[in-house]
């Protein structure tokens, strides 16, 4: 299997255990192309240029599964260039949340033999996409597509109508359209549910509405939404993963669905993401003095 290797090169951490990565990848003879950005990077060790590189929109088309070593940030942009060619993505974190980087970097060389091994699953992820109008491109999402207010200190008007069928109009900062994965990032932040990856589901969360009332939603993810935003301003932003960022006018109409492809991302065999959310939200631990809960203290 050819890999590819994409990093946030911003990563302290990342910097001190490339040498190590890229000796492991040497003595087990594996085939590894390097991002341009990591390639030519000032920082990158000169005893390793004897590797091949390749921009990094290149790398899903000319390998069999993309390594991306940073956060969840680095999957999402990983995503956005591998879109409808489905390449399988290995998140390896280095620090940080990182619900889509499992496998530790300080951890990489017993994961990845059990990966090289076959000992491993592909777990889809299905995706949003959303057109704002017939000419632009569409933008594709894994986490979410974001209405927001921008950099107007005003609230928007944002109407939502479902398979046809109106649902609310929203007066708020924004409003973010979540898929399952999404659900553990913004929509989180914004007071929205953890939905299991596995749920075939979407929310529909304000944020900072201008009622109490105004609570998230969940949908069936086969849903058609439309958005119609009206402003203040001149514009406001439309965003997919924070990424791929459109600025559009008043009374602009959006159409929200499941993508026609899915993001692929390499799971070790023991993954499981109820003892994820336990590890990175340190749930069921108590903070206080535990030994008031013993009878036996």
């Amino acid at each position: 299997m050819h890999y590819g290797l994409v990093a946030n090169v911003n990563k302290v951490l990342f910097w001190e255990k490339l040498p190590d990565f890229l000796n492991w990848f040497e003595k087990y003879n594996l085939p590894l192309t390097i991002s341009q950005s990591i390639y030519d990077h000032k920082k990158f060790p000169k005893e390793f240029r004897h590797f091949s590189a390749l921009p990094e929109a290149d790398l899903p088309s000319h390998c069999q599964m993309v390594l991306a070593i940073g956060g969840d940030g680095t999957i999402l942009r990983a995503v956005q260039n591998i879109g409808e060619r489905e390449t399988p993505i290995l998140g390896i974190n280095v620090g940080g949340l990182g619900f889509l980087t499992e496998i530790r970097l300080d951890n990489f060389t017993a994961e990845f033999a059990n990966i090289c091994r076959g000992e491993f699953f592909i777990e889809k992820r299905f995706m949003l996409k959303a057109q704002i109008d017939d000419k632009s491109q569409p933008l594709y999402a894994l986490n979410e597509i974001l209405i927001d207010k921008a950099s107007s200190i005003r609230v928007i008007q944002i109407q939502i109508d479902i398979d046809g069928h109106f649902l609310n109009s929203y007066v708020a900062d924004g409003l973010l359209v979540s898929t399952p994965t999404g659900s553990t990032g913004y929509s989180l932040s914004s007071g929205g549910p953890i939905m299991v990856p596995s749920a075939d589901a979407l929310v529909i969360n304000p944020i900072c509405p201008h009622s109490l009332t105004n609570r998230p939603i969940i949908i069936p993810a086969n849903a058609k939404i439309r958005a119609m935003v009206r402003t203040e301003s001149a514009k406001f932003n439309i965003a997919a993963d924070g990424r791929d960022v459109r600025r559009c006018k008043t009374r602009t109409e959006l159409d929200i669905e499941k993508a026609e492809f899915c993001a692929n991302l390499v799971k070790p065999l023991n993954s499981n993401f109820y003892h994820l959310l336990h590890s990175k939200l340190n749930w069921g631990k108590d903070f206080r003095d535990i030994r008031r809960w013993s009878h036996n203290s």
